[in-house]
């Protein structure tokens, strides 16, 4: 089985497990069939050495100390990526997306106070009948719904921060590691 067959596999089985964080897991496999791949060894046999995903992942559910060497040895990963030029361009892109996720919720979060200011003030400024303030009171209830799916984003980007940090450092490693081995070739 190949790299991508595998790490593919582990993330379509690891969905199932809501405790365990997914992009770290993914994120330390890959670092090792890297660094074996780098030792010399053969991709698809090191995989093959590793055992089946079902096996992989019923060994990890049950063990809480791999779950902390899995974030320890992320950590040490983060603080030790391949250069300089990698660390820069991944909290570049890092920094990128989540300030363009924020901008983003912070303009949903806005409208919907907008909308319920506007119409608060159009209730307060006209005299209305009864079919305006059901509109009105739609129209309240629509800048609420906007207003909370505002927050929710930055709630759901705060809390996956992480991932989506190791994510971006593995895909920018990626990126690197290919155009190394073309210069190469």
């Amino acid at each position: 089985m190949r790299r991508k067959e595998f790490l593919k596999k582990l993330e379509q089985e690891l969905k199932f497990y809501k405790k365990i964080d997914t992009q770290e897991i993914i994120y330390y496999y890959e670092e090792m069939i890297q660094d074996a791949i780098d030792e010399g060894q053969n991709e698809e046999d090191f995989i093959a050495s590793l055992g089946p995903v079902h096996s992989i992942i019923r060994n990890m559910v049950g063990d809480e100390e791999f779950i902390h060497e899995v974030k320890r040895s992320n950590n040490n990963s983060l603080t030790t990526l391949i250069g300089g030029t990698v660390k820069i361009f991944a909290f570049f892109f890092y920094g990128v997306a989540i300030f363009t996720t924020f901008i983003v919720a912070l303009s949903i979060i806005i409208s919907g106070i907008a909308i319920v200011f506007q119409s608060g003030i159009y209730i307060y400024a006209n005299s209305l009948i009864l079919s305006d303030y059901i509109l009105i009171g739609g129209l309240i209830l629509l800048g609420i719904g906007i207003t909370l799916v505002g927050i929710s984003i930055i709630k759901s980007t705060l809390r996956m921060s992480k991932s989506i940090k190791l994510y971006i450092i593995r895909k920018t490693k990626q990126l690197f590691r290919k155009k190394e081995v073309n210069n190469y070739e």
